[in-house]
């Protein structure tokens, strides 16, 4: 166990305290836990290269939360009324097939690989910032161009991504 994946499993933890703060209605709390989060997200993925720390523990539990983290967060701001339903609908399509992709992908291949693309960290920036945004905003004076944004990155993460999973289904790209 190295600091990466403690940094990791702790944004696991903070995530169910997050949830009982929007839940509580307590969106500053709730806001000051998002931004650790995501802090502690930079630092996992940093710490893991430059002290060159990756173990096949992290890249399990990495993904997982990040995915529990931003899942978690536009649910629980959806089902407060604070999140619009369309948005989180994007979000969560675009993982849900994401993910099925990868499992369809690894059970037929075993082991693969798909190296994060600059759309998909471009998309978990942008969630990132849109859930700040709506827990900073009293007035929601530029959220509708974030969604969108937000919506556009992410679909278009969800769609390359997909792209290669095909790619690699049909054996044009060597799955490793």
């Amino acid at each position: 166990m190295n600091i990466p994946n403690i940094l990791s499993i702790f944004r696991l933890f903070l995530t169910i305290f997050f949830v009982m703060a929007v839940n509580q209605g307590r969106l500053r709390l709730a806001l000051l836990l998002f931004v650790i989060q995501g802090v502690s997200d930079l630092l996992d993925g940093l710490l893991a290269r430059i002290l060159n720390l990756k173990t096949p523990l992290g890249a399990f539990l990495d993904p997982i939360a990040d995915k529990a983290m931003l899942v978690s967060a536009y649910v629980v701001l959806f089902l407060n009324g604070i999140m619009p339903m369309w948005i989180t609908l994007v979000v969560l399509i675009k993982d849900v097939v994401t993910a099925t992709g990868f499992l369809i992908l690894y059970r037929m291949f075993g082991k693969v690989r798909l190296i994060p693309s600059i759309y998909g960290k471009s998309s978990t920036m942008l969630q990132i910032l849109t859930v700040v945004y709506v827990l900073w905003s009293e007035e929601m004076t530029y959220g509708d161009y974030l969604f969108y944004l937000t919506a556009a990155v992410t679909i278009v993460a969800g769609a390359l991504y997909v792209a290669r999973g095909i790619a690699i289904l049909t054996k044009r790209e060597p799955a490793s």
